[in-house]
């Protein structure tokens, strides 16, 4: 037989006597139990007392578990909240490891044999001057914000500094960086964020130049140069804008080979994919360029992808993008609400 309180509740209320008999011969070999046998025969009504107290303790332990149950709840409820809210919340640029950044080239070999579109579907370079003036067109710019040039950069190029451009965007640009014009072309000024010496001789550019390396394609002799950057995107945009853009896509991609997070050379050597019809290889460029820290070329990035979902027919990328460039109602949102597939 179980010892508990009911047994001794039951010995002193209702037990027969053959019961209360083998209680009391199990107590001669329990201590433990003889003990409480006699205590409850001098204090009976310590049984009683001990119901006083289990109402007592099982209230107690009901609201422990009910309060237990609603901050579970509580718990449950605010990380279902976060998670939704997480999810909602636009995220921000993402920071980049630059040695993960890797785009597809064409090796020079097939380049040759690629052909440029007819002249009424090519992305002219001079359309594309005149949509960056008229873009930048009434902006009001920041007077005497430019830092001193590193000595060597200050090489003699047909550049025109427009310092730092306040737009006035649909988002938060909070990596917007220095532009300048090379061959009336838009680009972003690194001078400001790659100041080198030419003693160092690190990072700077070295090899062939494009044209050279394209036009000799097969020869094993080399002539080497050490060049600036400026310099040497100042040559291969002029290739470009004489709409050598097999020549300037070689100078682009050696620029990546060095930096590979190069607005520039990512936003141009994506455009001369565009005109050699190698519209893939356009669009990969053109999303690399969300990993990359700079954005000053968001809108230029999405209509071009815009331009490339065309060519390739993707109708769902293409109408999910249109509508988003019309409802950032930017420079290109006329543009894209007039295209249709």
């Amino acid at each position: 037989m179980k010892n508990n309180r009911n047994v001794f509740l039951s010995y002193f209320t209702r037990m027969s006597s053959r019961e209360k008999h083998a209680l009391e011969q199990q107590s001669l070999k329990d201590p433990f139990l003889s003990d409480a046998l006699d205590g409850f025969a001098e204090n009976a009504s310590a049984l009683h007392s001990l119901k006083r107290l289990d109402k007592r303790y099982y209230h107690k332990r009901n609201l422990t578990w009910k309060i237990s149950s609603v901050l579970i709840l509580s718990l449950a409820a605010l990380f279902i909240y976060r998670t939704t809210q997480d999810s909602a919340t636009p995220k921000s640029r993402p920071t980049t490891n630059i040695s993960s950044i890797h785009v597809e080239r064409i090796p020079v070999e097939k380049l040759q044999s690629l052909l440029v579109l007819p002249k009424e579907k090519v992305l002219l370079p001079n359309k594309i001057q005149q949509e960056f003036k008229a873009k930048d067109k009434g902006m009001i710019f920041r007077a005497n914000e430019n830092p001193s040039y590193p000595t060597e950069e200050l090489v003699h190029l047909p550049l025109h500094s427009i310092g730092k451009v306040e737009r006035n965007p649909t988002k938060s640009r909070s990596n917007f960086a220095m532009e300048t014009y090379v061959n009336d072309l838009k680009v972003l000024d690194y001078r400001y964020y790659r100041k080198k010496t030419r003693q160092e001789k690190t990072d700077l550019l070295t090899g062939t130049p494009a044209a050279q390396e394209y036009q000799g394609a097969g020869v094993n002799q080399r002539d080497n140069l050490d060049i600036s950057y400026m310099n040497f995107l100042s040559n291969t945009l002029s290739d470009f804008n004489r709409g050598e853009y097999k020549v300037a896509l070689i100078g682009f991609d050696q620029i990546l080979s060095t930096y590979p997070d190069d607005v520039n050379a990512l936003f141009y050597s994506a455009l001369c994919l565009y005109n050699l019809k190698q519209f893939n290889l356009c669009e990969q460029r053109l999303k690399v360029m969300n990993l990359v820290k700079f954005d000053n070329c968001d809108e230029e990035q999405h209509w071009y992808l815009l331009l490339c979902y065309k060519a390739q027919g993707e109708t769902q990328d293409f109408s999910d993008l249109k509508q988003e460039i019309i409802r950032a109602n930017g420079f290109y949102a006329s543009k894209a609400a007039s295209i249709n597939l």
